[in-house]
């Protein structure tokens, strides 16, 4: 079941991040402007809020491994509608429904591996969020033979992949094959002192930060190659693939980092201020295409293994209160998606879209700050992870 769950994830990853290769298309075939395709992602975290407001109500009762079905159940319902319809209303309903699916897989996983695996979260949960880089990498090149008006048909695709894992899910339950190893305590604590910690409350604006900041980019820097340095077909998605794979690179790098005992703050800090300042310089004017997609990798790198980072740490602050992590995460990086892209477009709508990215790395900026604060602020507490 912990294959299942990386290799759902990284297909997952796919689906999420298919928009942003496919933008131009769209634009192209439905009219829709580059604020309304901002609009878009919007819609998708309207769609992860309902999900939160049921999982509030449900999730005493219900499995985890029922919520991610119930994710992967909804994706491929809204990249059906998609394949089938082709309308722009529709585009909008389907993307709410990926939004409220989403949230499912990404804190019903994350929940599942924290849980199932507590001895080895540090690992596992960095190499779950590795997978995810790694699919997301090759993302622009899955989606590269739908850019035209097929595109629709790159939908269809990813829904008939997200069934067979579906599929595999179920066949995994009737083999009895649910059982982890190191399981931590299945009771979870009252949640009023996370909410009262501030340190808590400023990591999880990290998140808010750094989420908006990664989805702006893996959204907007292939609209950027395309629309403003006038690239196609491969080298537009090899600007996504360079994003991710910087990302996930971190990411598997700090699986190892923190299992010898690396500080997750004094990396984090530092990545940070280093993945603004590579944003920078990818957006900066350069027509070389291949200084812009260095840069794109190390922006990604530098800022990669914010999420695994921010999942380790405050699960060892507050070891029965798993669920209830992974749940803000969710909701501050749905926020941050929803809100930080559409002041993006609209930035990029008036000057231009390398102005919209060089907007979001200011926001790499402050993380750095509100980490440095919350190292601070949280010496005396335990710092060891596996």
């Amino acid at each position: 079941m912990l294959f299942l769950s990386f290799l759902g994830f990284g297909i997952f990853s796919i689906a999420y991040n298919m928009l942003g290769p496919l933008v131009p298309d769209i634009m192209e075939t439905t009219g829709i402007t580059l604020p309304q395709a901002g609009s878009l992602l919007s819609a998708q975290q309207g769609g992860a809020l309902l999900s939160i407001l049921l999982i509030l109500f449900i999730q005493s009762r219900v499995r985890m491994s029922t919520m991610i079905r119930l994710g992967y159940a909804s994706v491929i319902a809204a990249f059906s509608l998609i394949s089938i319809f082709r309308s722009t209303e529709m585009l909008f309903l389907s993307y709410i429904i990926l939004g409220f699916g989403s949230f499912l897989i990404d804190s019903g996983t994350n929940s599942y591996i924290a849980y199932e695996y507590f001895n080895r979260r540090g690992s596992y949960i960095s190499l779950l969020h590795f997978s995810y880089g790694g699919a997301a990498l090759l993302t622009g090149y899955i989606v590269l033979p739908f850019k035209n008006p097929s595109w629709p048909f790159a939908y269809t695709l990813v829904a008939a992949l997200l069934l067979i894992i579906l599929f595999l899910s179920f066949h995994a339950d009737s083999r009895g094959d649910r059982k982890g190893k190191n399981k931590g305590d299945q009771r979870q604590d009252p949640i009023t002192p996370l909410l009262k910690d501030i340190p808590f409350i400023l990591y999880t604006l990290v998140i808010f930060l750094y989420m908006g900041s990664q989805i702006s980019c893996s959204a907007w820097i292939p609209v950027y190659v395309e629309t403003e340095l006038g690239a196609k077909g491969v080298v537009v998605a090899s600007s996504l693939m360079m994003f991710w794979v910087g990302t996930s690179l971190s990411r598997l790098l700090a699986s190892i980092i923190l299992s010898r005992g690396g500080k997750p703050f004094l990396l984090s800090i530092w990545g940070m201020v280093l993945a603004g300042l590579s944003l920078i310089a990818a957006t900066g004017g350069s027509k070389n295409i291949v200084i812009v997609l260095i840069f794109t990798a190390l922006t990604g790198f530098f800022a990669g293994s914010t999420i695994p980072m921010y999942i380790v740490v405050a699960s060892t602050w507050y070891p029965r209160n798993t669920t209830f992590i992974s749940l803000s995460y969710i909701l501050s990086g749905t926020l941050g998606r929803m809100i930080i892209p559409v002041g993006i477009t609209l930035l990029a709508d008036r000057t231009s879209l390398a102005s919209g990215l060089k907007g979001s790395s200011s926001l790499l900026f402050i993380s750095a700050v509100l980490i440095l604060l919350v190292q601070r602020m949280t010496k005396d507490r335990p710092s060891e992870v596996v």
